[in-house]
């Protein structure tokens, strides 16, 4: 165990036992570190304005004819995290965690512009200052959110822009730490979307059922993404594409439940117009000798199969529901249905936590899983049976191949706790184990094979605050 797991260990341990061996969230009157997705408000056009413990943006409530004064109105605001996690194992887990520690993982800087012209109209901007999702080891500053929204009267609104996907219960906040008391969002269900954004149309209708809210969205855009894979003889690829959605989400809001139903469909392109390969080939030249053609480049085979575009549907569903006094249970699985291709994501995830609050400190329990199904799964371990640990060029690319497939057999276990430092801000402790089956895309393969059937430790400090 290295000695800044030892250090980081000590300081979660000591924040997740104050207050008793109990589990929380900072969700309540107490804790005024509420998500947006509890919150009892009508849909805003801004998700900074959507947080009612930072009262930063008023600019949706007077859309809503709240305030009636005519004129530009702008409100800037802004969040920010500092998260430092340390593993136990010298590969990266999840892009940046390793036992040398590191801040890449979870710290992020936002700012956000809320402009109103007219109790109709308004526009919001928001700016992120993060890790690059187009380099390795580069920051690079991004739009978030960029849109203009129209609310004709109280129960609808439109926004056209860049826009966060409504598909998981903290899909809009994902970014602002405070909002929520997890360390961060379980990868087992927010990794299984291709993507986050996109720039697009959205139309939400919502309402008002008793104490609650109900609430439909439909969207449809463009995203321009990165997609990221590691292999253990070429270390990380980027590729750019770009992917269509068209997507609905329903949604219940109240203080004592909130769910959400999602869906997704998702059609993925190469940005450079080349095809993406479905299949491939097995090529057998003579008896007891064989290999996979991975590229058409090499002879022997009948040529890959490849499709212009893959397809994915994915359907969540989330529930956080208050199941006693000061007691929260969030829940949420996701089905990702790969189409078009044996090669892509086919997946299954969930999760499950407990939380429970203590005045200002929010213990909680988690556990989680992700697996992947059928054909891609099944391809990637006859790529790796078949390319085994030879060193030849037809045998790094056959395992180069392997390594792009994105499969998972992971399960995690989890204890942390978030403490409320004011309305506004929150530190954050938690310790993560996984288990590793036969192989997780999380895990960045080292060049002596491949990380499976093994665990991986990573312990979480953090501070998270909005202004």
């Amino acid at each position: 165990m290295t000695q800044q797991y030892r250090v980081a260990l000590s300081a979660v341990t000591a924040l997740s036992c104050w207050g008793g061996c109990v589990v929380a969230q900072a969700q309540t009157a107490q804790n005024p570190a509420r998500s947006p997705a509890q919150s009892t408000e009508r849909p805003t056009a801004s998700p900074l304005a959507a947080l009612p413990q930072a009262k930063l943006s008023p600019v949706n409530r007077t859309a809503e004819g709240e305030q009636g004064a005519a004129g530009l109105d702008v409100r800037v605001s802004g969040f920010a995290t500092v998260g430092y996690a340390v593993s136990d194992q010298s590969w990266r887990w999840q892009r940046f965690t390793d036992d040398g520690g590191t801040f890449w993982r979870d710290s992020i800087v936002g700012g956000q512009l809320d402009a109103r012209f007219s109790p109709s109209w308004s526009a919001t901007v928001q700016l992120t200052l993060a890790p690059s999702t187009r380099h390795e080891r580069q920051w690079a500053v991004e739009a978030a959110w960029a849109f203009v929204s129209w609310r004709p009267d109280n129960d609808w609104l439109l926004r056209a822009g860049k826009q966060r996907v409504p598909i998981f219960l903290n899909a809009e906040n994902r970014d602002v730490g405070q909002t929520y008391a997890f360390a961060r969002l379980p990868a087992e269900v927010y990794a299984v979307s291709p993507t986050t954004d996109y720039t697009g149309l959205s139309v939400s209708r919502t309402w008002q059922r008793g104490s609650g809210e109900l609430a439909v969205d439909a969207y449809g855009g463009r995203a321009q993404i990165t997609d990221r894979t590691h292999t253990r003889d070429l270390g990380p690829q980027f590729l750019p594409v770009h992917t269509d959605v068209v997507g609905a989400a329903l949604t219940w809001r109240s203080e004592a439940l909130n769910w959400r139903l999602g869906a997704l469909h998702a059609a993925t392109e190469r940005s450079d117009g080349q095809p993406l390969p479905s299949r491939y080939p097995f090529v057998s030249p003579f008896p007891g000798f064989g290999y996979y053609q991975v590229s058409n480049a090499i002879p022997g085979g009948p040529g890959i199969r490849s499709t212009d575009k893959i397809v994915n549907s994915i359907v969540n569903l989330g529930l956080d529901a208050r199941v006693a006094p000061n007691w929260r249970v969030v829940t949420e699985i996701a089905r990702n249905i790969q189409g078009r291709t044996d090669l892509g994501a086919n997946t299954v995830g969930g999760y499950v936590a407990v939380l429970h609050t203590l005045g200002h400190l929010t213990p909680y329990v988690s556990l989680a899983r992700l697996q992947t199904l059928g054909a891609p799964r099944k391809a990637a371990e006859a790529l790796q049976a078949s390319a085994g640990s030879g060193s030849d060029a037809l045998s790094v690319a056959q395992r180069a191949a392997a390594d792009a497939i994105p499969v998972y057999d992971q399960t995690s276990a989890g204890v942390g706790a978030a403490y409320a430092l004011s309305p506004r801000s929150q530190l954050k402790g938690e310790w993560m184990h996984t288990r590793i089956g036969r192989r997780s895309a999380m895990a960045d393969d080292p060049p002596e094979g491949t990380v499976s059937q093994t665990g991986v430790n990573v312990l979480s400090l953090s501070y998270s605050v909005v202004f």
